[in-house]
């Protein structure tokens, strides 16, 4: 027993490492529902109408906006069955869930992405940063720009051909001269860079960067969603702990009474019980920690009182149309990581480039923007091996998770059938009730292992889901 418990509170210690950590940024919503074969990790579709969230009260409803245009074809998994419709029909167990008469939530993991988009202040301030990049004419930039270095060159000859009369004026007329030259040339750049194409580039890699900060804060959304459903199970892990321990203390204390125990054995049941109610009361709050988090997430009101929909099920077509090369190159077209760093790269080669066209080829101004060169591309090679190599790793986990799901189903078919016979030897009376009840703890720690598995194979695709259709690696999505 001991030993159970030393593991529980280590998954406990675990889920609540990834609920504390701070969620990032957010992503565009998924596409339609489409009808079809089993898609590549490319571009698969929904198979079905995601599950509608129970309606709020009026006064928690946000103002509906457009959602930003998806830059993908994202996959979303296939959900086996219809999937859960309204918070009533979830089994969640949980005391929080309702707080008033017309207080009531509910999230399915299907509508994740739209309700952070729409609902989290950092997604919204995001996306009107990006409207702002998207709202730029650099035609009429252009044009406005050529007008105002007009003007500032009619200003300088203007205050040119003014007359000095004292030193002071001298003084104050070159100022004035100095500060129009200096506007001018600060115009002209801007408008070289414009002739280029240096702003337009510097703005469509701020606007990605800015897409994939909202990217992430979806990411962060799904691993605070992943945390709270592991929670939520390890909450009912302990609840039925303390079941079984409470049946050991009834035992327990009626053998003390026989004189079969003593009263120091007795003291230390009471002792664990004790200890393991504290962890259980300590994972209860930080699972309602962990619910204001998503609640500010996705913009509802900070109340607590969050029921999780069940994960979709994974299609075995989806996993099996997972294809590594193509898939790897089509992530990295997208990372933003390696956009950044083949960035960094570039500029550090035009800086070498113009120092050897302005001195002489031994100066110490050629060397050390030669060696700024390299390191900028030992820097982006090592960027590309290591999303190469977590691209890899997310790959091969999926398949890992495959075989630990299908093990712990093979171990839960063993259980039914040991509690079936426990149940037969019950009603022939061979067996007490409580060994029954240790028979049905078991085959709910299968049940449970089952589920677990299955939550580590969603994450695992799910990392690889980012990385295929935004480029996004986030060791905070692999399975735990």
């Amino acid at each position: 027993m001991r030993k159970q418990w030393i593991a529980l509170l280590l998954a406990l210690a675990l889920a609540l490492t990834l609920c504390a950590a701070p969620a990032l940024a957010q992503m565009g919503p998924e596409p339609p529902p489409q009808a079809g074969a089993e898609k590549t990790a490319r571009d698969a579709k929904p198979s079905g109408e995601d599950p509608a969230p129970a309606e709020a009260p009026v006064e928690d409803r946000a103002e509906p906006e457009e959602a930003p245009a998806a830059e993908a074809s994202p996959i979303v998994v296939q959900p086996d069955g219809q999937p859960v419709t309204t918070a009533k029909d979830s089994g969640m167990d949980d005391e929080l869930v309702f707080t008033g008469e017309d207080d009531f939530r509910y999230l399915a993991f299907e509508d994740l992405r739209d309700r952070v988009l729409e609902g989290s202040l950092t997604a919204k301030m995001l996306q009107e940063s990006i409207a702002s990049i998207d709202a730029m004419d650099y035609t009429d930039m252009y044009q406005s720009l050529n007008a105002q270095m007009t003007s500032l060159e009619a200003a300088q000859m203007m205050y040119a051909q003014i007359p000095v009369a004292s030193e002071m004026e001298g003084a104050m007329q070159g100022f004035i001269l100095s500060n129009l030259a200096s506007s001018y040339a600060s115009l002209s750049a801007t408008v070289s860079d414009l002739a280029s194409g240096k702003l337009q580039k510097d703005s469509a890699a701020a606007r990605k960067q800015l897409k994939n900060a909202q990217e992430l804060t979806v990411v962060g959304a799904e691993s605070l969603y992943f945390a709270i459903l592991e929670l939520e199970q390890t909450k009912g892990t302990l609840r039925r702990n303390l079941t079984a321990l409470d049946r050991s203390l009834q035992e327990m204390e009626l053998r003390y009474e026989l004189g079969q125990v003593s009263a120091l054995t007795l003291e230390q049941v009471r002792n664990g019980r004790a200890t393991l109610q504290s962890s259980l009361s300590t994972l209860e709050m930080n699972l309602r920690r962990c619910k204001l988090q998503m609640q500010s997430m996705i913009g509802a009101s900070l109340n607590g009182s969050l029921v999780l929909g069940p994960l979709p099920a994974l299609s075995q077509g989806l996993l099996d149309c997972m294809d590594y090369k193509p898939d790897l190159e089509e992530a990295k077209t997208r990372s933003y990581d390696l956009f950044a760093a083949k960035k960094k790269l570039d500029e550090a080669s035009d800086s070498y480039d113009d120092t050897r066209a302005s001195y002489a080829q031994d100066t110490y101004n050629v060397r050390s923007a030669r060696h700024t060169y390299e390191a900028a591309l030992y820097e982006y090679k090592m960027a590309v091996q290591s999303f190469e190599m977590n691209f890899r790793n997310a790959f091969d986990s999926i398949k890992d998770y495959q075989q630990v799901l299908n093990s712990a189903q093979t171990s839960l078919a063993f259980q039914e059938s040991t509690y079936a016979s426990m149940e037969l030897k019950y009603r022939q009376g061979t067996i007490s009730h409580n060994a029954l009840l240790d028979a049905e703890d078991e085959l709910t720690e299968a049940k449970d292992a089952v589920e677990t598995a299955r939550r580590n194979l969603f994450t695992a695709y799910r990392t690889y889901y980012w990385a295929v259709n935004y480029g996004v690696m986030s060791s905070g999505q692999s399975g735990t």
